[in-house]
């Protein structure tokens, strides 16, 4: 192989940049063409065109003009809103209102109210079980009817030993055999099916599953309601628009067929024998008396009220009212007396639930009357909250002074509390606060009382109703911090924390929060997490917060001491820093609040260990980094370097967060740089100990290309400040890292290093090492990275740029410099061994280029050695001296010629390399380039 000696082209920057240098026409009178049109029309600097104005607007944006009129959805939307009234009625809007609001009540109370004892179901629809026989003694009046419906067998099935699952999947068999009854045309065993289901609404035991017995149930008789009224209309030829009679319905529109079978079920549920089953039926195909004439829903309401005094047991009467009003609200009905007369029973049969007979029922199952009162909230919930709906706020005064003159009233006011309006209860609640703590309750607990009014004056708190709120905290306070137990104390604090931090000031806050810590010295129970998690979440959230009160003083911090350690009290540490960083907008500058929040973040830090996961190191990771970035000391410096050296030793395991920290400290360094023009003792001092905070913190980060980024941007911020013991060994770190790189980035490699390569540029050696020593080091690292990992194209980039950056160093002038700093131009300057050393080494470097494109063609790898035929090609006629050194010049046509040679170069690069030869040519002392052009 032949040897070249490399001549390195003579250059003057500043004059290539000025011939280089675009052309700039200034275009003043012209918008700009991003601009809406809407601007072009306004703008003062636009000739205006009137008579085209109109026409460029309405093509200049095709979109506005379709959006001018209505588009065809918008049109549908607004044709459905004037039809939708002629074929929807009024009934169709509150059914689905009713229907949507029991969903969400069924959906509470079937995950509320289950049990693990074993349940029973009786029936004659289902296969297996234990026989029952009935007995029935029948009067000869409905004897008739009663063959109808089959009501002599005498044999029924028990099932016993049920889970729950087991009960649900029973109830939905009958279900099915519903349905199936029904498609077959079995109308009487439809009835007998409903008509069973209901007995078992008769059966109160286990107590705790009742109410979600009652909402399965239900649903049975609601399917069957609507199978008998669509079958009726069916028969009537009347079109049911979604499952509901037409606005203009009337009873004379149905045909005297179908008002004979409307008639007819009416006639068979009035035979059933059982008063609560046929009830229940009754009530759910009220709907069918929509085709009867003369049909009156209020008076057909109130006597099925009546009809329930007539059940004994005060659970299964409050359900069956809960049925009435749903069914009642279903009908769309103006008259809502059914409503109050329901109300009326329900007062008038309450003093039964503390009935002796009541009390002897619990004891025989060993059930306390606290969980027996709480089966009835889901029916007295909705009854309220039906006669709520009526609007008539005199009937609900009635009804809520009539509660204080039961002798035991705490039942009803949790009802009453929860489902009456806002602006009616939040008047009240002095009044009943003052009952409350007052006298004693059985069955419903004060404290339940409590965290009721807690809940809804929490909840309502923009709300103008209520009145004397400095009265109800002297009520409600004492109250609450003479609790001892802490499982109530917390209860009720919970409830009404958002109520005492909107009324109080700071200081009272301070108060509430050691009243809680000490209620709970020396630790919480891990159960009372979720608890003290709403509790500083009411805290943080409240709009009255003064967050530099509340991080600068010690009762926050006590609150968190009061957490189990580990996840608990780092997920509390989480809600109070992402909160913070949400509403506090203001750089921190306050000392000891920063200590505290830095204190706050090292408690999440803290939880992480080799099993977390990474999602959650990068949460708590950008957390960590918005705290950062929000402290500001303003010029004191020192300070923040401080504050930076407590931030690494608070998150030592977290990557992202040490090298943001490094980042923070090289943007310091540089402020201080921008406010200093030159350094001083003292700030000199400042900015090499941010540089060996950068040096000794980079090497905690696990991810070698990362600590190479961050030691490269570290030795540059250095070598900006004049701390060049702090560059070269910032330097020195990142090149002993190239060895540690990953393959699988070949392309990050090849651009990190020819970053780094520019900076050795200004980078002065240092005196106690070889000439180049860096440059000669990141070679053979590069050398040997590649040859680990066969990595050809690496080296062979790398060399290149190393040819340009040694040809840049034989230059008399470089191309930039760092203020007040003396780079090699200035050190050897007149040192002919220097250059000396630098030309031996670009020819050294050119010998193995010319190897490695001779190796590639033993290898037949022809595209490989076209592309780095043509970069080397592209090296000599930029940086080579082709005039000085004729070789180069026949090794550039050589290259140009093997290249092309195999047809497999890249057309494009050639011919853009080929116009720059020819540009060249062009010029006055370009003789070699046009010989150059010419051989090409």
């Amino acid at each position: 192989m032949v040897s070249y000696k490399w001549v390195a082209k003579r250059r003057n920057y500043k004059e290539e940049e000025l011939a280089n240098r675009s052309l700039r026409t200034p275009n003043d009178r012209l918008p700009h063409p991003l601009l809406s049109s809407t601007y072009k029309e306004i703008n003062p600097k636009t000739k205006p065109i009137s008579p085209k104005k109109k026409i460029l607007l309405a093509y200049s944006d095709p979109l506005s003009r379709a959006l001018e009129g209505s588009d065809p959805l918008s049109q549908f939307v607004s044709k459905d809103e004037v039809e939708g009234p002629e074929l929807y009625s009024p009934a169709s809007n509150q059914k689905d209102s009713v229907s949507q609001e029991w969903l969400r009540h069924r959906t509470s109370i079937l995950g509320k109210f289950t049990t693990s004892e074993k349940l029973s179901i009786t029936s004659s629809f289902l296969q297996g079980g234990e026989k029952l026989v009935v007995k029935q003694q029948i009067n000869d009046k409905i004897k008739h009817r009663l063959q109808q419906l089959d009501e002599f067998e005498e044999h029924v099935s028990e099932h016993k030993g049920l889970s729950r699952d087991d009960y649900v999947s029973r109830i939905t068999q009958i279900s099915h055999e519903l349905h199936q009854a029904w498609a077959l045309d079995q109308r009487v065993k439809a009835l007998k099916i409903v008509i069973q289901c209901s007995k078992l609404l008769l059966e109160t035991h286990p107590f705790a599953f009742y109410p979600s017995k009652f909402a399965l149930i239900t649903d049975i008789l609601d399917n069957f309601g609507r199978m008998v009224f669509e079958r009726i209309a069916e028969k009537g030829d009347i079109r049911l628009v979604d499952h509901q009679l037409p606005k203009y319905f009337k009873p004379e529109h149905v045909s005297e067929g179908a008002r004979e079978t409307c008639r007819n079920w009416m006639y068979k549920i009035a035979s059933v024998r059982e008063l609560l089953p046929r009830i229940y039926v009754e009530m759910a195909v009220l709907k069918s008396y929509s085709f009867l004439e003369n049909t009156d829903f209020s008076a057909n309401l109130i006597r099925l009220s009546r009809a329930i005094r007539g059940v004994g047991n005060p659970l299964v009467a409050a359900y069956a009212r809960a049925y009435l009003m749903r069914i009642g609200l279903e009908q769309f009905t103006q008259d809502r007396s059914f409503v109050i007369e329901n109300v009326r029973d329900l007062f008038l049969s309450y003093n039964q639930l503390y009935s002796n007979s009541v009390r002897t029922e619990l004891t025989v199952f060993r059930t306390e009357l606290a969980d027996y009162l709480s089966l009835f909230s889901p029916a007295y919930d909705w009854i309220f909250q039906t006669l709520a709906n009526t609007g008539q706020h005199d009937g609900l005064d009635a009804i809520w002074r009539q509660s204080f003159n039961q002798p035991e009233p705490g039942l009803l006011w949790l009802s009453l509390l929860s489902q009456f309006p806002s602006d009616f209860v939040l008047p009240r609640c002095l009044e009943l606060a003052l009952h409350i703590t007052t006298t004693p309750s059985t069955g419903v607990s004060s404290q339940q009382l409590m965290v009721m009014m807690g809940q809804v004056l929490s909840s309502n708190l923009a709300s103008s109703s209520e009145s004397k709120p400095g009265k109800m905290l002297n009520v409600i306070w004492p109250y609450l911090s003479r609790k001892e137990d802490a499982e109530s104390y917390l209860q009720c604090i919970e409830a009404w924390m958002p109520y005492l931090l909107r009324h109080w000031r700071v200081k009272e806050v301070h108060v509430i929060i050691n009243d809680i810590v000490h209620h709970f010295r020396p630790k919480a129970q891990a159960h009372h997490v979720s608890q003290l998690n709403n509790i500083v979440h009411a805290l943080i959230r409240t709009d009255q917060i003064d967050y530099q009160s509340l991080f600068t003083t010690d009762p926050l911090m006590g609150l968190l001491d009061v957490y189990p350690e580990g996840q608990s009290r780092a997920e509390a540490a989480k809600i109070l820093l992402q909160q913070f960083l949400i509403d506090y907008d203001r750089p921190l500058s306050h000392p000891l609040m920063v200590d505290h929040l830095l204190s706050i973040a090292r408690i999440l830090h803290d939880t992480l260990n080799a099993t977390s996961v990474e999602d959650e190191k990068r949460q708590i990771s950008e957390l960590a980094i918005a705290l950062i970035d929000r402290v500001d000391f303003g010029r004191d410096f020192q300070q923040m370097l401080s504050f930076y050296g407590d931030a690494r030793a608070a998150f030592t395991n977290l990557d992202p967060v040490l090298a943001h920290l490094v980042q923070a400290i090289n943007r310091l360094s540089s402020r201080t740089r921008q406010l200093i023009q030159e350094h001083n003792e003292r700030t000199g001092h400042f900015v090499r100990a941010c540089g060996a905070f950068a040096y000794i913190t980079i090497p905690a980060i696990s991810c070698p290309m990362i600590r190479f980024r961050l030691y490269l941007l570290s030795s540059q911020v250095a070598l900006a400040n004049e701390c060049l013991g702090q560059a070269d060994a910032c330097l020195e770190g990142a090149i002993n890292l190239v060895t540690e790189f990953s393959p699988t980035q070949e392309q990050w490699i090849m651009a990190s290093l020819s970053n780094l390569l520019s900076t050795l540029l200004v980078q002065p050696d240092t005196p106690d090492q070889n000439r180049l020593h860096h440059l000669r080091r990141l070679l053979r690292n590069a050398r040997t990275f590649s040859i680990n990992h066969t990595m050809h194209r690496l080296r062979s980039t790398i060399y290149l740029q190393a040819i340009r950056l040694l040809s840049a160093y034989l230059q008399p002038d470089y191309i930039y410099h760092v203020a007040n700093v003396e780079s090699n131009d200035r050190l050897y300057l007149g040192d002919d061994e220097f250059r000396s050393e630098a030309v031996d080494y670009c020819s050294q470097l050119l010998t193995e280029l010319l190897n490695d494109i001779n190796q590639l063609g033993n290898e037949n790898q022809h595209r490989k050695q076209a592309s780095l035929c043509l970069d080397l090609f592209s090296l000599l006629i930029e940086s080579a001296d082709l005039d000085a050194e004729p070789s180069l010049s026949q090794l550039a046509a050589q290259l140009y010629h093997l290249a092309r040679k195999h047809n497999q170069w890249d057309a494009d690069y050639a011919a853009r390399l080929l116009a720059v030869v020819r540009l060249r040519s062009s010029s006055s002392d370009g003789e070699l380039y046009r010989q150059l052009a010419s051989t090409l």
